[in-house]
């Protein structure tokens, strides 16, 4: 606060990374409690990287993670004013590497539903 910097608070905890949107939101609440009502941090000056994880593996327990990704940013754009929500995008469609028109329309579909919900941030390959 001090230099006037922000923060970027990832979803992980003493468990680990958060997948499901009830821990991604129980996590970042949990920080934002404590950078505003304890810290006194401007909410404008945190970002949250909800974890835009990996869909598509095979692995039945992935197939949500989009979806977990969107609500969470929902509710924590409502219950944490002021705040920013992130994420690497790639990661979403790294299982298709090489793929790059699939990749772009997975990224585009996806980012047009996390947007509407309050996703305002994106780490995104430049190129």
């Amino acid at each position: 606060m001090q230099y006037g910097a922000a923060v970027i608070v990832m979803a992980f905890d003493e468990q680990g990374q958060a997948a499901t949107a009830v821990d991604k939101i129980r996590i970042c609440k949990r920080a934002y409690k404590i950078l505003v009502e304890e810290i006194g941090f401007n909410p404008q000056d945190i970002v949250f990287d909800v974890n835009i994880l990996t869909i598509a593996t095979g692995m039945s327990e992935h197939d949500n993670y989009a979806a977990e990704f969107i609500e969470a940013a929902g509710v924590l754009r409502k219950d944490c004013p002021g705040c920013h929500i992130s994420g690497g995008l790639s990661n979403l469609s790294f299982g298709f590497r090489g793929l790059n028109e699939l990749r772009d329309a997975m990224h585009s579909v996806f980012l047009y539903h996390a947007i509407k919900n309050g996703m305002n941030m994106g780490i995104v390959n430049a190129g």
